[in-house]
């Protein structure tokens, strides 16, 4: 007599962890690594924002975090040399504190 635990034998036991651990490789898959900008396109920003600056308009900004990079839209409201860091005010009015560093993406809207 064959004793068989039919489909039983078959299902996948998932704990926690390996759920965990398969998110977090599908994540790590489709992170970037940071772009090097060259001194060209360093100077194009710095002549956009310092127009965008003069006559209040709108930029949308590509910035680079955690591998990923997120949209901002947003004014620049000043500019900090000392830590190489621009403050934008976004749509909402809240302000966000970009580093040059992470910078990829300057377009005006």
């Amino acid at each position: 007599m064959i004793k068989d635990r039919g489909n039983i034998k078959w299902t996948a036991m998932m704990l926690p962890e390996h759920v965990q651990c398969l998110k977090e490789a599908l994540i790590d898959e489709h992170r970037i690594k940071p772009p090097q900008l060259d001194e060209q396109a360093i100077e194009e920003f710095e002549m956009i924002i310092c127009d965008a600056m003069e006559f209040n308009k709108q930029l949308r900004f590509e910035v680079f975090q955690n591998g990923f990079t997120n949209t901002l839209n947003g004014t620049v409201h000043y500019i900090n040399s000392m830590k190489s860091q621009i403050l934008v005010q976004d749509t909402k009015g809240y302000f966000h504190h970009i580093p040059f560093i992470n910078l990829v993406n300057i377009q005006p809207e």
